[in-house]
């Protein structure tokens, strides 16, 4: 019994073993499936699209479950920032910062750089755009530390720009266009135009409030207005170029509220009604905004009513979308138009609820904590500076010691080999001026033997000579023949042996002599080259027949070639040093 029960449980239990496997293949295959799946979408959507839709924010949190759902943290914490852009963008604010949080969270867990300050730079412009600046600028200051250590200059531009709209926020005019004119600085660098519109409009608005502040003259008015103009309308150009609608309404609802503060208001008017046109279907922020200027344009023409129609309508808006920052303004304006119609009991209202909402934003601790902010930022980057400073000058003396050092090794180096080269080179001219001599010896050697020889020719034409006189004619004249025949192969031959082994020890010598004499005759070249091996005029005369009187005659036209005017000097050691 026992034997049979134990082959089944077996058998059992290899079943159980085997559809584990498969059922682990399964969802490693479905895992698989859902990670091709998000990597699609995130491939296919680098561009967050212009108008978010409920759909685009549903399908982003099903990726971002899916990446969960397979504890893929790189894959999720890709999707949960592009969620985290598209509510800022659909202005969810609330779920922005919910998004953002879990985004952080995985961001320090990965130790990932990057996302962690495309995740701080977002937290600050939902911050901002919620009007909680302090907090947005505390944001937006760490992102700008991580870009910093990134060198993303792109989004070192972006932080600087919403760093300065927090100080413009506050009114701090001087530092916020100090931010713009640093960012146009940039993004003309970069030839960045999105930059460039970016800073320009701002510019241009910084310009258009100083034309506000009390004390101003009308002369300064006019010229800050017309600053403002020209900024703002240069912003336009640069603005096309790129072709972003909701950037082209901002841009236009900033230059109607110029033209208004100019007295411009026709201008203004085509201004505003373009920019409500656009922003509309775009952003119910920059709507709401440029219907506060169009209420603005509608007082100035004196329509208070149609003004105040507007701006109630806008108030709900902005209250529906915790625009408090917005919600300021409209607070101004309608008790300053209710005071103007003598309401004056909604007039008050109105103003308590603009003071003591602009109180709870713009409050002198929060203005302050931004300024401690910067300070520290500028602190640290003055402490970084004298760090990098201090550093470059030790560098830099170790640099020169090192190039000292090096250059004094090399010197002793090159003098070393520079050395041991002319020993070599002393070396070997003393084994050349030696094999020269052996050579020139030997070679005087084999031409005193030919003349040794020569002599003994001659010895015997003598005889042959003194023989003739005892012979019959014919047989005279056949000894003639022989004589002559032994003289000219006596001269010619030992002559051209002589050339032959003589350009054989001395290469170069009839070069040089004809390089700097061209003018020399061949006898001449000859006996130089006797000369040359300070032969006596005595062997010169066996080998080339002349007399020494005719070789002396010679010798003496040879000194005038040479201008060797020195008696002390021979032509021989003059020869050897040509």
């Amino acid at each position: 019994m026992r034997r049979t029960i134990i082959p089944l449980l077996i058998f059992v239990l290899g079943i159980i073993v085997g559809c584990t496997e498969v059922s682990n293949r399964q969802i490693d295959a479905n895992q698989g499936n859902k990670l091709l799946g998000i990597d699609s979408l995130l491939n296919n959507s680098s561009d967050i699209p212009y108008f978010v839709t409920d759909d685009d924010i549903v399908m982003w949190e099903q990726a971002v479950n899916l990446a969960h759902a397979v504890n893929n943290d790189e894959v999720e914490l890709e999707c949960l920032i592009r969620l985290f852009v598209l509510n800022e963008k659909a202005e969810n604010f609330s779920d922005a910062l919910e998004t953002g949080k879990r985004a952080l969270h995985i961001a320090k867990k990965l130790h990932n750089k990057k996302s962690l300050a495309d995740i701080y730079r977002l937290f600050g412009k939902t911050y901002y755009h919620m009007a909680i600046f302090h907090k947005a600028f505390e944001n937006l200051d760490i992102a700008l530390k991580l870009y910093t250590e990134l060198n993303d200059t792109t989004n070192i531009q972006d932080v600087m720009n919403m760093q300065g709209n927090v100080y413009f926020s506050y009114n701090d005019l001087d530092m916020a266009y100090s931010y713009y004119e640093r960012n146009l600085e940039l993004g003309q660098a970069r030839n960045d135009n999105n930059a460039i519109s970016k800073a320009l409009v701002n510019i241009g608005v910084v310009f258009s409030e100083r034309a506000l502040k009390l004390g101003v003259s009308e002369d300064s008015i006019e010229y800050f207005n017309q600053q403002a103009i020209e900024y703002i309308n240069n912003s336009m150009v640069f603005n096309n170029k790129t072709n972003q609608r909701l950037a082209t309404a901002e841009i236009q609802s900033n230059l109607a509220e110029v033209y208004r503060i100019a007295g411009d208001y026709d201008n203004a008017l085509i201004n505003i009604k373009d920019a409500l046109i656009i922003s509309k279907e775009i952003s119910s922020r920059v709507y709401i905004w440029s219907n506060i200027t169009y209420s603005n344009i509608l007082v100035d023409l004196d329509s208070i009513k149609a003004a105040e129609r507007i701006l109630i309508l806008v108030e709900k808006l902005a209250k529906d979308d915790d625009y408090d920052e917005l919600l300021i303004t409209i607070y101004s304006s309608l008790s300053k138009i209710y005071d103007k119609q003598e309401k004056y009991e909604l007039a008050y209202f109105y103003y308590r609820e603009y003071s003591k909402l602009s109180q709870s934003i713009f409050s002198l601790d929060h203005k302050k904590q931004i300024d401690a902010i910067k300070l520290a930022r500028e602190l640290e980057f003055e402490e970084k500076q004298l760090e990098i400073e201090n550093q470059y000058t030790y560098y830099q003396t170790m640099i020169i010691f090192f190039l000292l050092f090096s250059v004094i090794i090399i010197i002793l180096l090159f003098y070393s080999r520079l050395r041991q080269r002319s020993t070599n080179i002393n070396l070997e001219n003393t084994l050349l001026e030696e094999r020269l001599e052996t050579r020139n010896r030997e070679l005087t050697t084999r031409i005193m033997a030919l003349i040794q020889r020569h002599e003994a020719e001659k010895e015997i034409v003598k005889k042959l000579s003194a023989l003739t006189l005892k012979l019959n004619r014919d047989s005279q004249k056949e000894v003639s023949d022989i004589i002559r025949g032994i003289s000219f192969k006596q001269n010619d031959q030992l002559w051209k042996e002589f050339e032959i082994r003589f350009e054989s020890v001395n290469k170069e010598f009839f070069t040089k002599l004809a390089n700097k004499y061209p003018e020399l005759t061949t006898n001449e070249k000859r006996l130089c080259a006797f000369l040359y091996l300070d032969m006596s005029s005595k062997d010169i005369s066996a080998i080339t027949g002349q007399s020494i009187r005719a070789l002396n005659v010679a010798r003496t036209r040879l000194r005038k070639r040479f201008n060797l005017t020195n008696d002390t000097q021979s032509i021989s050691g003059y020869l050897n040093y040509l």
